[in-house]
Order: structure tokens, then C-alpha cells, then sequence
């Protein structure tokens, strides 16, 4: 009897932690010097109107878990190294500027009994003011997944990060940007 009583307390505990999640995304940009000789200042601005990344919802209910590392200022390190590996300076002191919004980075997870369906959203704005003109572009994008029984934590978090990078990539490839910087 107390062996069953342990087991019961043990794994309520263990049901009631909430999940960790980081979202860690790395760029994969060809290395060629496209911004040689661009100096400009660059900020990512998380502008997200819920900074719950993971919201899971069951029935009626639902819970919003932020990440547990600092996406923000993890992702504007990751670009920041990215630009300055395609020639860029990057400057604070700069009249031009890149600036990228994160407006959505989300999974949203809608678990049932039997099975659970993940949506993942991610959008960003590319913003450049460069001579008193200014660009700005938005990228995108989304996925989703059904799949049986609980929704696996770590399934999720690799499927958010593929996403942001798939959308990382397709703004930082995008030469349309880096020609009205460069003028």
C-alpha cells in the first residue's frame, strides 16, 4: 500500500511541472561577403503580444509557458555573429539601421485525449532605415502537426526551432534588404 501511495505522489508531482522549452535557433547562411563594406547599427525587437511561446490547451482550459532561455537576446546574438560572418560592421553609432521584429514565435498545442495537433507560427519584420528612407518586409512561417497521445515537449521545441531558422534564413537571404542597405 505505501509503495502505491509513493507512486501516486510521485507522479503528481511530476505532473504538475510545468514544460521547459528553449528555442535555440542557429543560422545557416552561405558565408560570402554580400555586406562588405555595410556598417550599420542592428537591433531584434521582440514585439510579440504574448510572450508565451508554448500554449497548450486542453478542453476548456489552456497554459502559456514562456521560454526558459532569453530568445530574444539569444537570437539578436545569433544574427548579430551571422551579419558580421557576410562582411557587415556591425555599429551602434551608425545612421543606418537593421532592426527585426519578432511578431509571432509560437507553438500552440491543442491536446485531446487521444491525440494532440501543434501549430507553430513564426513572423518577422525586417525593418532598414538608411538616408532618411526606409524598407521593411515581413517573413513567415508556419506548421502543423497531428499526432497520438501526449504531445512530446522536446518534438515540439525541435519543430519551433527548424521553423524560426527556416524563416531566419529566407529574411537573411533575401537580397532586396541588404541592396537598400548597401546604398
Amino acid at each position: 500500500m505505501r509503495t502505491v501511495l509513493l507512486c501516486l505522489f510521485l507522479l503528481a508531482g511530476c505532473a504538475s511541472k510545468p514544460p521547459m522549452l528553449i528555442v535555440s535557433p542557429q543560422v545557416f547562411w552561405p558565408q560570402a561577403p554580400s555586406l562588405a563594406q555595410s556598417t550599420f547599427s542592428f537591433y531584434l525587437l521582440d514585439h510579440r503580444s504574448s510572450l508565451n511561446t508554448l500554449v497548450i490547451q486542453r478542453g476548456n482550459k489552456s497554459d502559456g509557458y514562456a521560454t526558459a532561455n532569453d530568445l530574444r537576446a539569444e537570437l539578436e546574438q545569433t544574427v548579430a555573429d551571422a551579419l558580421r560572418a557576410r562582411g557587415a560592421n556591425v555599429s551602434s553609432q551608425s545612421q543606418r539601421s537593421l532592426t527585426i521584429q519578432i511578431n509571432q514565435l509560437q507553438a500552440r498545442v491543442n491536446q485531446r485525449p487521444l491525440d494532440h495537433e501543434v501549430v507553430n507560427q513564426v513572423t518577422m519584420t525586417v525593418l532598414v532605415q538608411n538616408n532618411g528612407n526606409s524598407f521593411s518586409k515581413a517573413y513567415s512561417g508556419d506548421s502543423r502537426v497531428i499526432a497520438p497521445l501526449r504531445a512530446d515537449i522536446a518534438v515540439i521545441e525541435r519543430e519551433l526551432r527548424v521553423l524560426t531558422e527556416q524563416v531566419l534564413t529566407d529574411l537573411l537571404g533575401d537580397d532586396s534588404w541588404q541592396t537598400f542597405i548597401r546604398r
